[in-house]
């Protein structure tokens, strides 16, 4: 079973399941979108480890006003633990997805 956890940047966050795991065709809809970028994030709410984000690769052309505040913070906090490095003031525009592995033993455990 896999989460597709999607940010929005109106800051609202939806959670699509999936029992296998999602393709880029799946993802598309999703992102409203016909084009994905694969950038890297990190937020501990998520994952304790670097996660991968699929963004809209044209958000910036689509939509420059409204920067996806809570996956922009994920990409900063990751470009910190790994030494990477953006542009001054770049930040992530659109949808973003994650995917997340859920364990079913794990879940059933608790």
């Amino acid at each position: 079973m896999y989460n597709v956890i999607v940010w929005k940047d109106n800051d609202n966050e939806d959670i699509h399941v999936f029992k296998k795991k999602p393709t880029f065709k799946d993802l598309y809809p999703l992102l409203d979108c016909s084009m994905i970028e694969i950038t890297k994030g990190y937020n501990k709410e998520i994952n304790n480890r670097s996660f991968d984000m699929y963004c809209d690769e044209e958000s910036k052309m689509k939509n420059t006003t409204y920067p996806n505040k809570r996956a922009t913070q994920a990409w900063y906090e990751w470009q910190k633990r790994t030494g990477h490095m953006c542009l001054p003031g770049d930040y992530i525009a659109g949808s973003v997805a994650i995917i997340k592995k859920i364990d079913i033993k794990l879940k059933e455990a608790a």
